[in-house]
This record gives structure tokens, sequence and C-alpha cells, in this order.
């Protein structure tokens, strides 16, 4: 069975207990939207967990699904001061600030560009430069025209111009993971999102316009959404099993 110290046996089993063949994660499985920029302002990280769990339509009105994504990676940075003194050899730590990136790469296929779906939930109805939201949703109904856009982020479906006010308005995004069972695993919320970097790209020899965006966010804000629960290591007598199941 494996998944405790005196039971590693690398003849025999596996070092981590709790793992089923043929259940696991992959991209196919993983869900990336992008929202409003606070949770705050739709009720909480609680309230999105209770649409995700429990009222999907109401999700529907928060978050809008980022389809033809091709990677995605997210990276947590914090610096540690490291703090010595005369007469040891020992030192202390200090933590510090701690930064998010993200980084998402999509294929152009059709219709809205990537700068056009991530700003999906933004609504400015108010001249001289209109911003339609791609859906209905309750974060343009709670923060009505948060800003007044003056430069043209682009027009319709294509949205390239980075240098436009509309990208110094922070956006959400959230990523939900599933297994191949459609069991949940988990979900995270990145707020306060900004876009630093933006590229577009194709060749004479190729079929596929690709983009390519970089991400800053402000922090990470766990969703605690009805999921699996924590794969618990085992001992020879059975004590401390969790199988998988659900959590509230």
């Amino acid at each position: 069975m494996g998944g405790t110290f005196s039971e590693w046996s690398p003849y025999s089993s596996y070092v981590q207990a709790g793992q089923v063949d043929g259940q696991y994660a992959n991209g196919g499985f993983t869900l990336l939207a992008a929202g409003p920029p606070r949770l705050a302002n739709l009720g909480g990280a609680a309230a999105l967990a209770g649409a995700i769990s429990f009222n999907k339509a109401a999700a529907n009105q928060i978050v809008y699904p980022l389809g033809l994504i091709q990677n995605f990676s997210m990276s947590h940075n914090r610096n540690f001061a490291r703090i010595f003194e005369i007469g040891s050899e020992r030192s202390y730590f200090i933590g510090g600030r701690t930064v998010g990136q993200l980084g998402l790469g999509r294929v152009y296929y059709h219709g809205a560009s990537f700068l056009r779906v991530l700003y999906a939930y933004y609504q400015d109805l108010l001249p001289p430069t209109l911003v339609p939201a791609l859906f209905p949703n309750m974060g343009a109904a709670a923060m009505a025209n948060p800003h007044d856009v003056v430069i043209p982020p682009g027009y319709e479906n294509i949205y390239m111009n980075l240098a436009s006010d509309l990208f110094t308005q922070p956006i959400g995004i959230l990523m939900y993971i599933r297994d191949i069972a459609e069991k949940t695993l988990g979900a995270m919320y990145f707020e306060a999102c900004y876009i630093p970097q933006h590229s577009m790209s194709t060749d004479s020899q190729g079929v596929l316009i690709q983009e390519q965006v970089s991400v800053q966010f402000e922090r990470t804000v766990p969703v605690q959404v009805a999921a699996l629960s924590v794969f618990q290591s085992t001992n020879a007598s059975g004590a401390n099993v969790t199988f998988p199941g659900l959590v509230g």
C-alpha cells in the first residue's frame, strides 16, 4: 500500500498512498476563466464557491471561460533576507513580499482576441470609447463603469492596443481543476490581475495565429469548492485512512 515511512518498499509499493489508477488531473480538465478583479465585490470567495459547487447558473454570471488556451504557468516568488551576527555562525531569516505571475498562450481561431476575452466582464457604456461586456455578469452590475476609457483598445472582436487606458484597470482569473472522473480537486482566484506584456505571432509557413500574455496579480484567493477530501497516509492497522469523498 505504501504512504508511511515504515511501509516504504521500492519493489512492492508506491511512495505516496491514495493514488488511483486512471484517476488523475490534466490540462483537459482544468478551466481558466476571466472575471471581475475582486471577489469582495460579489460577496467574497464563499459566494463564488457556492456558485461553482451548487448553482452553476450563478457562476455563469461571474466568470467567462477562456477557450483555446494552449499553455498556462503560475509562479510565486518570495525573497528572504538572511541575517547573520558577529559571534555566531548561525543565521536568521526574515520573509519578504510575495509576488505572483501568470503566463498564458492562446490560439486565435476566430472572433474575440485574447485581450478581448480577458476583459469580458468589463463594461464602459459612456463615450468617447465604448466597451460592452461579452456576457451578462454580476461584476459589471456591481461596478458600473469603473473607468471611462478614452484610448480605444480596439473595436468589436480585436483588442490589441495595450497602451489603452482600459488596461490600467484590473481583472480576475479563476483556475478550476477537476480529475478525469470530473471530481473537483480545487480552485483558485487570482485577484487584481494586470497585463504588462502581450504578443501575437504567425509566419508565412504557419497556419496558426498565436497570442501570449504575461500577467501580474496582487494575491491568490483559495476558493473552497466542494471537492475530493485530502488524501492521507495509512498505516498497517488502517488508521488515518481517508478515501476520496466530498467535503463542503
